[in-house]
């Protein structure tokens, strides 16, 4: 036989010799603990919404840079269907 068989052959005996290991359990307390972590950590709801009243000018100042930039390009048919969109209520 071989060296690398023969290895190979008492690599499988032990295997199947080997004793599963017992299951791991979860220490007492283990789970009330990150539970209590994940709450006391830090809200990122309040840093979203400061974020966003943040960019909500910016947002407003681009989109009427935009609008003001686009409306000198527009024909006058554009117009007219850019005023009934603009009178026009919206409905949910």
């Amino acid at each position: 036989m071989n060296s690398s068989d023969l290895r190979l052959e008492q690599l499988a005996v032990r295997a199947r010799n080997a004793a599963e290991p017992p299951p791991e359990e979860v220490p007492f307390g283990f789970a009330a603990r990150i539970i209590a972590s994940a709450r006391a950590g830090s809200d990122t709801s309040a840093l979203w919404a400061r974020l966003s009243l943040t960019a909500l000018p910016v947002a407003t100042v681009a989109t009427a840079a935009c609008l003001w930039w686009s409306s000198g390009a527009m024909s006058p048919d554009a117009q007219d269907l850019a005023q009934v969109f603009i009178q026009t209520p919206l409905f949910p």
